[in-house]
This record gives C-alpha cells, sequence and structure tokens, in this order.
C-alpha cells in the first residue's frame, strides 16, 4: 500500500494471538461505531462519514479512530496538517528535504518518489486492524496528517506531556481548496457518474460538507492553537509561501530543529530548497508525470493529479462571480472577530 521505505517495517513487530484478538475486536467496535454515523456520497463514489462535526472519507476514519487510540508521540515528532488541497503536497516536499539536508540519499528520494511518499499521512497507517510499531521509523519522526486538532490523539494535543511535538499548518484561501478539491474530487471519481459539477461542489462546499471540512472549523482549530501554542504549532498561509518562498522555508526550518546556518546561508542552501520543491521542478519529474501511488482509500491514485496549477487565485478562472460571492459570504461569516483572515475576499470585477 506505501512505498516510503520505512512504514513497512512498522507492521513486522511480531504480535502474540492475544493482541491479534484483540486488535480484531477494537477493529469490530470502529466498524460498528462507523456504520451508525451520518452517511453522504456527495462528493463522489466514496462515501463521506460525519464524525464530531468533521466530514471523513469512510475508509480514513477507520485510520484516524485508531490512530487516536493507539498513537503514542516523541518530542521530535513533526507533524505537518493541512486540510485537503490547500498545499499539503508542496509543504511535504519542503518540510522532507529541509529535514534531511545534508544527507545525500534521503534527500534524492524527493526527486524519485511522490512527496507524498516521503512524508506519508499518519492515519493511513492505522485503517487496516493491526497496529503498527512508529518505533521502527528514524527520529525525527516526519508525519503528516488532514484531521482536524480537536480529533487529533489527546497524546498530540497535551501540552503538559514531555512527549508533545511539533505541528506546522498550511492554510490556503478557501475558494482555491474549493477548486482543487473538485478537480482531484472529479480526477479520482472513476467514472462519469460519480463526477459532480462546480455548482454542485460549491453547494456542498459552503455547507461544510468537504473532505475533513468544513474548512473554516479546520483552519480555525490549529490558528487558535498556534496562538496559544505559537512554540509548538506554527500557521503557515500556502499565499505567503508562494510569495516569500525562502522566508517560510527559514521559519520553517527553525521551527523544525534544522536553523539555516550561516555557512548554508553563503552557499544558497535556501534557494536549492526552494528551487528542488518547486512546481516546475516537481510537475516535471517522470514520477510524477506517470507514476501511480495507493491512497488511503485504497484507490490508485495518479501523482500528476497532485500537481494541477499550484497557482494563487486560479478560482478566478472556474467559479462564477456568484459562486466566488456565496463562498467569500460564509468566509466573512465564519471568521469574524478570530484574527484570521483571508486574501482574495472580494468576488471579481463586474463588466
Amino acid at each position: 500500500m506505501f512505498s516510503h521505505p520505512y512504514i513497512a517495517s512498522c507492521f513486522e513487530t511480531p504480535k502474540t494471538e492475544a493482541e491479534k484478538y484483540e486488535e480484531a475486536v477494537a477493529y469490530q467496535h470502529r466498524r460498528e461505531e462507523i456504520s451508525n454515523l451520518p452517511v453522504d456520497s456527495g462528493w463522489g463514489n466514496i462515501p463521506g462519514r460525519l464524525y464530531k462535526g468533521f466530514w471523513f472519507p469512510e475508509p480514513i476514519l477507520y485510520g484516524v479512530l485508531s490512530l487516536r487510540r493507539n498513537f503514542r508521540p516523541a518530542p521530535s515528532d513533526i507533524f505537518l496538517a493541512t486540510c485537503p488541497k490547500s498545499g499539503t503536497t508542496w509543504l511535504k516536499a519542503l518540510a522532507f528535504v529541509i529535514c534531511s539536508r545534508g544527507s545525500n540519499g534521503p534527500q534524492s528520494m524527493i526527486l524519485s518518489r511522490n512527496p507524498h511518499d516521503c512524508y506519508p499521512n499518519i492515519e493511513n497507517f492505522y485503517i487496516k486492524p493491526q497496529v503498527p510499531d512508529l518505533d521502527a521509523m528514524p527520529s525525527p519522526r516526519l508525519m503528516a496528517t488532514h484531521t482536524p486538532y480537536s480529533l487529533l490523539p489527546e497524546s498530540v494535543r497535551d501540552e503538559e506531556s514531555p512527549s508533545c511535538c511539533r505541528i506546522i499548518y498550511l492554510c490556503r484561501e478557501p475558494k482555491d481548496t474549493l477548486v482543487s478539491t473538485y478537480h482531484f474530487a472529479n480526477g479520482i471519481s472513476g467514472s462519469d457518474e460519480s463526477m459532480i459539477s462546480m455548482a454542485e461542489a460549491v453547494e456542498l462546499f459552503c455547507k461544510g460538507h468537504s473532505p475533513y471540512g468544513p474548512v473554516w472549523e479546520h483552519q480555525l482549530e490549529y490558528w487558535a492553537e498556534s496562538r496559544r501554542r505559537p512554540d509548538k504549532v506554527l500557521f503557515l498561509k500556502y499565499e505567503d509561501l508562494k510569495a516569500e518562498p525562502e522566508a517560510n522555508v527559514r521559519m520553517m526550518a527553525r521551527f523544525m530543529g534544522r536553523p539555516i546556518t550561516a555557512e548554508e546561508e553563503a552557499d544558497g542552501t535556501v534557494a536549492e530548497i526552494v528551487g528542488l520543491c518547486s512546481f516546475e521542478k516537481l510537475s516535471g519529474l517522470e514520477v510524477n508525470r506517470v507514476g501511480v501511488r495507493m491512497n488511503g482509500s485504497g484507490r490508485a491514485i495518479k501523482n500528476s493529479l497532485h500537481f494541477r496549477k499550484g497557482k494563487v487565485g486560479d478560482w478566478r478562472e472556474h467559479l462564477s462571480p456568484e459562486m466566488a460571492d456565496k463562498v467569500d459570504a460564509v468566509t466573512r461569516d465564519k471568521l469574524n472577530g478570530t484574527g484570521l483572515s483571508h486574501c482574495n475576499l472580494e468576488p471579481p470585477a463586474r463588466p
């Protein structure tokens, strides 16, 4: 299911028959709990389940529930958190290269593997009955997640815990997130019958029904925690990352405990990281043009689907003024008084 070199070893730890039985029973309990949740298949042929206020692809929810119960953090753990289609692929590439720089073997992986295989989503580890042994992963353990902050394991959120790990969150302007989600969902739909129109996507999105959504609540949970604990949660915006990539790379490096040194500054390391992880560079690699990977739902996904445009403001090419107005109205309402704001909230100029 995964092609990351360390993942297979997480499932090689021998289990007693009693442990296997306990895991099977817990899996059955998750199945029963999920089957009783509200369900909707508006985004295609993968059912979405509503769990504690957020919509999850049903297969992923098995992993989220097991993650909440079984994950044990380490102080060196680094999480990347995003709502889907918010710049996840780019953030994974940058974080992986920042953390592995100076080690040619791991860093070269970004040229031969899709970024999602270099920095896999942690909930995908926990989808099946067997609980992985993440001690097999080297430190620092690099893990990504789409899980809302309030639904992360309590052990991750416990600020008093000596094992409290660090989280980097990347958010994106909601209209661009919507458009990217629309194209990705239709790209993996598998049939014309399961594809949705942009009008349907806007309607679902504004109701809060999008993968791991509502988007606004997802963003606000991490935003609030970043203001409360800036030493543990770094909140970034996709638009800022596009405008000033080198400054944001330096910020990420400091936060990850791998600050850019004076020698690296002199050698142009930051510019090299930005160039290596640029949309143009990554989208042109053969593995990202023709490769296929399995996602957490067990579906084969073309790697090229993760590299559509990578632009700020692409929504203008796809949303009518009325659609844009509708999304902006919800955004203003949801973010009012929170301190979080987005650019491009004004509708396109009318002819």
